[in-house]
């Protein structure tokens, strides 16, 4: 499939044929981290990619939700630095995740934002270091009792539920929530069909003066009330932003990123229990 059909058609899996990949597929997976595009060069980036051992619980060590049968592979992604780390993080994870897909290579997202100082310890990471989530990777449970169960975990999990682009995308201000226009309903469609914690889709899309804001919720009661989760909102920010600039890839579309943290004076009206985290303009 092609990388636009890649976005849309890339969902968790959460059972797996228990057999590892071959070494051709592993070395493919090496060359899509090693390739990764950063938001934020200067963050120092680091993925390790391990093998789950039989009877490990990762995800009662990474401190997920929901429930992942024999999954082979996993990749522990890192990142250190003081710029919007875990918005970078979530950036080059999810390229990796719908590359994978284009190999037919089934992935599910496991978050470690309530866990990250377990985390730190058994993979031996400085103090510093932001973990998002991991990325669960294998060949996709294809007999028809694997199908079934895949779909009943996403369904249980809510990943099915995606909003509709009218209640995501706003036009001019945030009084006026619309159906995007012709020429960002492609990206908006493929970022709407990003994946986020619990399924809590944080962002919200304002286009003003000829420019895509992306804002997420500040607040979101589907990550839960654990220390840190509602952190999760900057990693999904940036998995949605990875699939826009994906789909600008696709379409061949010329844009670039501006992270903001609030303070710019020239953003539009917002309401508050909105955050701005990024502004997308058009070459």
């Amino acid at each position: 499939m092609d990388l636009y059909q890649a976005i849309l058609a890339r969902r968790s899996v959460r059972r797996y044929a228990p057999t590892p990949l071959n070494k051709q597929l592993l070395a493919q997976i090496d060359e899509i981290v090693n390739h990764a595009r950063p938001l934020v060069p200067g963050n120092r980036f680091r993925v390790m990619r391990r093998d789950v051992f039989a009877g490990e619980d990762l995800i009662f060590a990474m401190g997920g939700y929901g429930q992942v049968l024999t999954p082979p592979h996993y990749l522990v992604g890192s990142i250190v630095g003081d710029h919007h780390p875990l918005v970078d993080m979530g950036f080059r994870m999810e390229q990796m995740a719908v590359e994978m897909t284009q190999l037919g290579i089934g992935t599910c997202f496991i978050g470690s934002l309530g866990q990250e100082h377990n985390v730190r310890v058994r993979f031996r990471l400085p103090a510093e270091t932001r973990i998002g989530a991991f990325l669960l990777f294998g060949a996709p449970a294809e007999d028809a009792g694997g199908r079934m169960i895949n779909a009943v975990m996403r369904r249980k999990v809510g990943a099915t539920a995606k909003l509709a682009a009218k209640s995501l995308f706003f036009n001019g201000s945030f009084h006026s929530p619309s159906t995007p226009p012709a020429h960002l309903a492609r990206l908006i469609e493929a970022a709407r069909n990003a994946p986020s914690a619990n399924n809590a889709q944080p962002w919200r899309f304002l286009w003003y003066d000829g420019a895509l804001y992306l804002f997420v919720r500040r607040q979101n009661l589907a990550y839960g009330a654990g220390i840190g989760v509602q952190e999760y909102r900057f990693f999904d920010g940036g998995v949605c932003m990875s699939n826009l600039s994906m789909a600008l890839d696709a379409s061949l579309q010329i844009a670039s990123w501006t992270l903001l943290n609030g303070s710019e004076p020239d953003i539009p009206d917002y309401p508050d229990t909105l955050q701005p985290l990024a502004k997308l303009v058009f070459a």
